[in-house]
């Protein structure tokens, strides 16, 4: 049966873009809107080279546990598999912590990760395989023992062994751009990821954010904090704590993530945050169709989604230690053929990562919006309540003699005799309907049907003939 079950799913998957013309993701124009990120800490994801485990201890939450630069590139199909785009790896310098935030020396790799030819390699097979690599670049609370330290008027302060500079120091700024431009140069990153902005002026970091986008082009820039410079992507505290309360539970208010735009950075946690399944925990309720669900709407809404590793494990935590967890990829697949699914139907299709959106439907957990361009249009249903929803499109919406082409259950919705589209769907749901022109039969659908069917009765014919084969054998002994 595990052979029917994929045969129909390939099926399935390739039958839902018969009509669609649109380029996949990799064959769009480099820009920040095309893409989906997926966040990790090097230590923390997968151990491939022991000899660089220098008083590695996995046990202790506070400790290096073994990650790598390898180790990413081992386990890269698991983040292409699963639809992103984007690696966003956690600094990658000479540190005193796993997360890499206590930088001693910028001009050195963090031993622990690995070499500068292994991280060469990383972004190289990144590249072929067309995911792009974005590295987090810390602008300031290194550890006390930085080369730094010892110019003196740069240091506002030392207190609990971390360096704080006076971001508003030109020297201080010439040499933080510098270095980040080098280390662009050196290496063929696509995008960097700005940290620890706090005190930094926003003409330094628009000047810092104009030197490394003249590197190469694409080079994103973006941050996990609030500010007026000219990031590729806005992000909003407000907006990831209303993505994680709408989602926490079911029937809860929804009206802080319906006007999301394009330019908006979505996530419901990052790794400086408690996770996500946290709170659904604190709920009572089960993480992964919460986690379903979110996900459900971030990657169908405009704007640039974002994923902390481990989410597709339903990783818990609630300090940094709990949060930061060495990656387990023995898990149930359920959850990451789910952030598959829907995150095909986003790289697959321009109109779902930067059409217009029309909103039809808002109330408590209950989101039904219209995502459009002029090529294509969608109807996005995302049933985030306790019951079963229903609603009724006009003609006016879906537009006359058209059909809804549901991508996940393959139902198909026509209109009824008063030219209404009923669209009925289960608790705890997202469901995504193509706009198709009304066919009769779907001939493409009925032949992937048949042969299926067929496939799999010969697939139970040759099971049963060696099986019988066999038995003769034993007989004949």
């Amino acid at each position: 049966m595990k052979f029917y079950k994929w045969l129909m799913t390939g099926l399935v998957l390739s039958g839902l873009w018969i009509t669609s013309t649109q380029p996949t993701n990799a064959e769009s124009g480099a820009d920040i809107h095309n893409e989906s990120i997926y966040d990790l800490y090097v230590d923390r994801y997968f151990n491939k080279v022991i000899t660089n485990d220098y008083n590695v201890n996995a046990k202790d939450p506070n400790a290096f546990a073994g990650g790598d630069f390898l180790g990413i590139l081992e386990k890269m199909d698991h983040i292409k598999d699963m639809g992103f785009t984007t690696i966003s790896i956690g600094p990658v310098f000479a540190t005193e912590t796993y997360d890499g935030k206590r930088v001693l020396d910028f001009n050195t790799l963090e031993k622990h990760f690995g070499t500068p030819e292994e991280i060469q390699q990383l972004i190289n097979e990144a590249h072929k395989n067309n995911l792009k690599i974005m590295i987090e670049f810390p602008l300031n609370n290194y550890s006390v023992n930085h080369v730094w330290n010892a110019e003196k008027d740069w240091v506002l302060s030392t207190e609990n062994d971390v360096l704080t500079l006076d971001l508003e120091n030109a020297e201080v700024q010439e040499a933080l751009i510098n270095t980040l431009v080098q280390f662009a140069n050196t290496y063929q990153i696509d995008g960097v990821k700005l940290s620890a902005l706090n005190g930094a002026e926003t003409s330094f970091l628009n000047n810092m954010i104009a030197s490394v986008k003249e590197v190469r082009e694409p080079m994103y820039v973006i941050a996990l904090e609030e500010s007026d410079a000219n990031f590729d992507v806005e992000y909003s505290d407000d907006l990831q704590v209303n993505f994680r309360e709408a989602f926490k539970n079911t029937d809860l208010p929804t009206e802080g993530i319906v006007s999301t735009d394009y330019n908006d950075l979505l996530l419901f946690d990052h790794l400086l945050t408690e996770r996500f399944t946290y709170y659904s925990a604190l709920e009572n309720m089960f993480p992964p169709t919460r986690i379903k669900t979110a996900l459900g709407a971030m990657l169908t809404m405009p704007g640039v989604p974002y994923m902390t590793y481990g989410t597709e494990i339903a990783m818990n935590g609630q300090i940094e230690q709990e949060s930061h967890q060495v990656m387990n990829f023995r898990v149930d697949e359920e959850l990451i053929e789910y952030i598959k699914d829907i995150n095909s139907i986003r790289n697959k299709s321009e109109t779902m990562r930067t059409g217009k959106i029309e909103l039809l439907e808002n109330e408590n957990g209950y989101i039904v919006f219209k995502r459009y361009s002029e090529d294509e249009q969608f109807i996005v249903v995302i049933n985030n309540t306790s019951e079963t929803k229903r609603i009724d499109l006009s003609s006016d919406v879906v537009g006359e003699n058209k059909e809804l082409r549901g991508l996940f259950e393959s139902d198909i919705v026509r209109a009824d005799d008063n030219g209404m589209y009923r669209l009925v769907l289960d608790r705890e749901i997202v469901e995504v309907y193509q706009i198709a022109d009304r066919q009769g039969l779907n001939k493409s659908y009925i032949f992937a049907m048949a042969l299926s069917y067929i496939l799999f009765l010969a697939f139970l014919v040759i099971v049963w003939k060696k099986g019988k084969q066999r038995r003769n054998e034993q007989n004949n002994k």
